[in-house]
Order: C-alpha cells, then structure tokens, then sequence
C-alpha cells in the first residue's frame, strides 16, 4: 500500500493541488437493460458524438497515481453475475482502479471506452467517471450508452411521443435547395431523425460514504458502483 501511496505524488505535484488526498478503490459495473420498452416512453436528444475533456485520465498510460487493477483485485462478482444470470441485462463493462481523492467539486475524469465499435466510429460505452469529495464521496457519471436500433425498434421510435427531436438545419437545407412549394412549406417538425444508432446519456451523480454500493438507475444504461478506502 505504501507503493500505491507513491503512485498519488506525481498527480499532486503536476495539478498543483494543495490539500491532501486520500486513496480510494473504485470499481465501477455498467450494463445495458434489455428491455427496450423506455425508446418510446422516452424523449432522446439526438447525440452524435462523445465531448473530449482535455483533463482526462486513460488508465493504463500515464495515469499519473491512477492504477488500473486487474480483474482479481475485483469484489463486485456476485452483483455481476446476478445481473448478468436475471436474462435483463448485458454487460458492457466491470472494472476498477484506486485514484487520488481531492476534496473538490470539479474532479479530474477517467475515461471509459467498452463495448463494440459500432458502424459509426462510437464505442458501444463510451465517456467519463470522475470521484471527489466534500462531507461525502461525489461520484460523477458521464456516460453514453450507444446501441443499433432494428427496423422494428426504428419505427417505434417514430411513433413514440418522446421521438428524437427533429433536425432542423435538414429541413432548412431542403428548403432552400428547392423553390417547390411543396418542399418549402414543410415544416422542420417533419424531419425527424431517426437514427439507426441511438445514443443516450447517463449523468446521474450520486453521493456516497465509502463502502457503500450504489445502484444508479437509468432506463437504458444502469451503473453499479463502490468506493472503498485504501488503508
């Protein structure tokens, strides 16, 4: 414990922060629920890229105090396997690290990538974890959750009230290329785009006391998550 004491120095003295930090073990699930009934009650944003976050740690490289742990350093197998055996859910990532813990509001973020690469370039997760504190333990998802649609889904989701929200700048554009009253009278509420990749997000952040396991529920992508002190 004393070397992963040591792997914290380097971060301490590159971000300049002045207060101590504690070590603390993170092991993170996140799955995807099966049950697609949530597309239509639903109302989802378009979303067609991940935000890049010019703080952001990649375990693995020069995580500068953040170490990666393998997967028999894990505790959270039980809870995995459940998920996995109920026939709900799928597994799109379970791993863990042990990081610095600032007493901050504005905590660096790990990145996440699991999952396939779909058609579009995207990984099936994809996005960012961050862990301060303040009284308590602030856990901070920033997570996409990317997913083919069928043609059935597709069309559910056109019928759906919650349909994705129209992409305007297509409607205008058609508009303008052509002087058809037929084309330039339509509104851009009868553009709406239906992707056949559908990408939603998961920013659900929790407080926690270390120990703890923390269920955050989504209707698309759940999170299950503990923080344990390193001694």
């Amino acid at each position: 414990m004393k070397y992963l004491r040591l792997l914290a120095l380097p971060f301490l003295l590159l971000t300049g922060y002045s207060q101590a930090a504690d070590l603390f073990k993170v092991e993170v699930i996140a799955f995807a629920n099966k049950d697609q009934g949530a597309l239509s009650d639903e109302y989802w944003p378009v979303i067609n890229e991940i935000p890049e976050k010019s703080r952001a740690i990649y375990l693995g490289s020069d995580s500068a105090g953040y170490q990666r742990l393998s997967g028999g350093s894990l505790n959270l197998h039980d809870e995995k396997n459940r998920l996995r055996n109920s026939g709900h859910y799928r597994i799109l990532y379970h791993g863990g690290w042990v990081q610095p813990v600032y007493q901050t509001l504005d905590p660096r973020p790990i990145r996440i990538q699991a999952g396939e690469i779909l058609d579009n370039g995207m990984y099936e997760l994809d996005g960012y974890i961050a862990v301060g504190r303040g009284r308590y333990l602030h856990f901070r998802p920033d997570l996409y959750l990317s997913q083919r649609l069928s043609p059935a889904q597709t069309e559910q989701l056109k019928r759906s009230p919650g349909k994705q929200q129209p992409d305007t700048s297509t409607a205008a554009m058609l508009s303008m290329q052509s002087s058809s009253t037929a084309v330039s009278t339509l509104s851009s509420a009868q553009f709406p785009v239906i992707p056949q990749i559908l990408t939603v997000h998961q920013d659900q952040a929790r407080r926690m006391r270390s120990s703890e396991l923390h269920y955050i529920d989504h209707p698309l992508l759940g999170i299950v998550v503990q923080i344990t002190p390193v001694n």
